[in-house]
């Protein structure tokens, strides 16, 4: 996605916003403005036809305190692209113009392609059209692109010819690794905490156990993580009473009743115990929300794996 303040810049470099960014032209070369996680995102798609100047403005940003004077999270020089992250807090638009002002002149001293260069076969475009790769816009010859997306989907078809997976099997190891997350999240939950990190290690656990047991990595993934999460919670509170019942009979205050009788007892107040009920559907409701917190980066990333690379015609 793109905020306001990306889309303000992207307007005064006459830069076009289409499927949550903002791509075109930037002070003469390629790029695609973004936001994720917090930060905001800009890639210049460029090449460097010579490794020896690549190799010097690398040594250059080495040199640089990237992060003190421009907010600059991560710069990562790739054979065809350049990936900066800045810190998004506020006055992050000035430092990004800031950054542009010093940044964009060593690419042209570095020999770095503009932006009516292909960067697939490194040639000038004459007729070419923007594609959209996995989150960043690609100016190439309309051959170019053609080619790129043909490899694409016969990567995608490759794929799916070695996954042999299976997704019953991969529920079954999902909720065996959610169930080991819900011990710990009835310990949590015992103590008198919820925490989003306690969601994350479920699904964390749900997903390991999803690949040990050799699941498919199609779309259902995403959709049988999300069950073995909701199924972690709902464990994790349910075991949080037994402990807490466990406790209790160990103290005497439940004479008579047996570690058998645990469960029928759990039943039997959620049946006739309003109160309980309401406390149990809070602890529910809660733990989902938190939960929901932790795992929601790792399922969007689960998502765009098992999707595979996304090719989008922006024109």
């Amino acid at each position: 996605m793109i905020g306001s303040g990306l889309k303000k810049l992207a307007k005064e470099n006459n830069m076009k916003v289409a499927h949550g960014v903002a791509y075109g032209s930037l002070r003469g070369y390629a790029a695609t403005l973004s936001e994720e996680n917090g930060c905001k995102r800009i890639v210049f798609t460029t090449r460097f036809p010579d490794p020896a100047k690549k190799d010097a403005l690398s040594a250059l940003i080495g040199q640089t305190e990237l992060k003190r004077q421009y907010k600059v999270q991560n710069l990562e020089i790739l054979p065809r692209s350049v990936q900066i992250t800045f810190v998004d807090n506020s006055g992050a638009l000035k430092k990004v113009r800031s950054f542009l002002d010093w940044f964009v002149p060593l690419l042209a001293q570095h020999s770095a392609t503009p932006a009516d260069v292909c960067t697939e076969c490194g040639s000038q475009i004459t007729g070419g059209r923007w594609i959209l790769v996995n989150g960043t816009a690609h100016y190439l010859h309309d051959t170019c692109a053609n080619r790129v997306a043909q490899e694409i989907e016969a990567e995608k078809a490759q794929k799916a010819e070695e996954d042999t997976g299976s997704y019953a099997l991969g529920l079954l190891g999902a909720l065996c690794g959610s169930a080991l997350g819900a011990v710990l999240w009835a310990i949590v939950l015992n103590i008198g905490y919820v925490a989003s990190v306690v969601g994350l290690i479920i699904g964390w656990l749900a997903e390991k156990g999803y690949n040990l047991l050799h699941g498919k990595q199609g779309r259902a993934k995403v959709a049988i993580l999300i069950v073995a999460v909701i199924f972690g919670v709902l464990l994790g509170t349910i075991t949080a009473d037994v402990f807490t019942i466990i406790g209790m009979m160990n103290d005497g205050d439940l004479y008579g009743f047996t570690y058998g009788d645990i469960l029928p007892l759990i039943f039997f107040l959620l049946a006739g115990d309003a109160d309980y009920r309401g406390a149990v559907v809070a602890n529910v409701l809660m733990g989902l929300l938190f939960a929901g917190l932790g795992v929601f980066a790792m399922l969007r990333k689960t998502g765009r794996d098992v999707s595979g690379t996304q090719l989008i015609d922006l024109e």
